[in-house]
């Protein structure tokens, strides 16, 4: 059953991929951006505590 959801879920990813790059585009560059401003808020928080 996971097999099967995870397999409908990557061939559902690689459709939109093909059918809109542009759009796929923008949703990873935006995921991208959000994993660097939480890194970098974790970085900020520890290095407060640090100090």
């Amino acid at each position: 059953m996971k097999l099967a959801v995870v397999g409908l879920l990557a061939a559902f990813v690689l459709f939109y991929i093909i059918t809109s790059p542009d759009q796929a585009a923008d949703i990873a560059n935006g995921s991208w951006n959000f994993v660097v401003k939480v890194a970098h808020g974790i970085g900020d928080f520890v290095d407060k505590l640090a100090s």
